[in-house]
């Protein structure tokens, strides 16, 4: 067996699944833990890295070093390693053929480039090194690997379950887990049902926030307010709703400017830190806009989080307004003076969004760099 190992990827709950069944071949758990030494490789030296690895077993065969983000520091900023990053990795090489058999040495690493020499070597010596790259789950591996957690928790889904957990929008796997393991205990034996995960899981919610931007997408303002109202009758608080999609269209706008500079698929699912089938949808829904429209819309979502929050209007009337002002289809321009108006202080606040993102207070954005709900910052 060998006596390292690369974990890699972005799944980290995967990863630190892979660390826990070498520590659990360690034996009695007290031992395990008293035999596992965890270092930051950030600002780890060799020599200390030499002497946690060479260190004696206590009461057990073997030793578990798991160091945390070395490679990726010693591959440089952009790929340029300093000097001393370098003859570290020089030294680290020569002392992999070398290290204790008494010890399984870990190397946990977020992003590692497959270039990385500790990589290259393990291609060479896979007696010595194994490597497993641990990348987001495809829709069948997500619902294969839910099932599976179900059952290792002494529970089922079904398959409604299934569908709301695997469609449910960003997907942790750590929270993932933690939903399915509230899940198993809520069912009490019988399988975990889609209404269920709709009662308990708040991120199966994001199904139907999407579902709703799709309505507001394709200018159908009444099935995109009904399914609001739903979701608030439900007992979601309208401003956890708009929080949500206000989330939605600056992902939209992500996905749209990523398409319109026709990146690769890869870049997409990394900037907006989903599974790629989620990505294609984002994808296909940010066609149903044009930019200008997603860039009008963002913006009225902020200022109407702000009127809420400064109490201006009352947060249910104010995104009624928002998705009438979304949804509306744009009438032509003869005609615009006979769009319906909602009053409040005596100003307009329902115009429809047209195909320019004309509307209200509409003026383009420009180039952006999305940093979170808290604005749109200029590059």
């Amino acid at each position: 067996m060998p006596t390292c190992f690369v974990f890699y990827g972005v799944e980290e709950f995967l990863r630190a699944g892979a660390v826990a069944a070498l520590a659990a071949e360690l034996g009695d758990p007290s031992l395990a833990s008293m035999n596992t030494a965890l270092l930051d490789g950030r600002k780890l030296m060799l020599p200390e890295l030499k002497d946690a690895v060479e260190a004696l077993p206590f009461l057990v065969e073997k030793r578990l070093v798991v160091v945390n983000g070395l490679l990726s520091r010693l591959a440089g900023k952009g790929g340029k390693p300093s000097k001393a990053d370098q003859q570290f990795m020089s030294g680290l090489l020569a002392y992999l053929p070398n290290m204790s058999p008494s010890a399984w040495l870990v190397f946990d690493e977020e992003a590692i480039g497959e270039a990385n020499p500790v990589l290259q070597y393990a291609r060479e010596h896979s007696d010595r090194v194994r490597t497993q790259m641990f990348g987001r789950l495809g829709e069948a591996a997500l619902r294969s690997w839910l099932a599976q957690r179900a059952h290792e928790r002494g529970g089922a889904l079904a398959a409604d379950a299934l569908d709301a957990l695997a469609t449910a929008g960003d997907v942790d796997l750590r929270l993932l887990d933690q939903e399915i393991a509230k899940l198993v205990t809520y069912a009490d034996g019988r399988p975990v049902s889609g209404s269920d995960v709709k009662k308990l899981v708040h991120a199966a919610r994001a199904v139907d926030v999407f579902a709703m931007v799709d309505a507001l997408g394709q200018r159908n303002g009444r099935r995109a307010i009904e399914q609001f109202h739903s979701l608030v009758d439900d007992g979601e608080p309208p401003v956890r709703l708009l929080n949500m999609i206000t989330r939605q269209f600056r992902m939209l706008m992500q996905a749209k400017d990523l398409s319109e500079r026709r990146a690769p698929a890869a870049d997409v699912m990394r900037t907006l830190a989903v599974q790629k089938f989620l990505a294609d949808k984002m994808l296909t829904q940010s066609r149903q806009f044009q930019m200008a429209q997603l860039e009008t819309i963002y913006r009225r979502l902020l200022e109407t989080d702000l009127a809420i929050k400064t109490g201006q209007i009352d947060p249910l009337l104010a995104i009624d307004i928002l998705i009438a002002e979304i949804g509306a289809r744009p009438a032509p321009a003869k005609s615009a003076s006979r769009c319906r108006k909602i009053q409040d202080s005596g100003k307009s606040l329902a115009q429809p969004i047209g195909e320019s993102g004309r509307g209200l207070r509409s003026q383009p954005i420009g180039k952006y760099d999305h940093r979170g709900d808290q604005g749109l910052r200029r590059k």
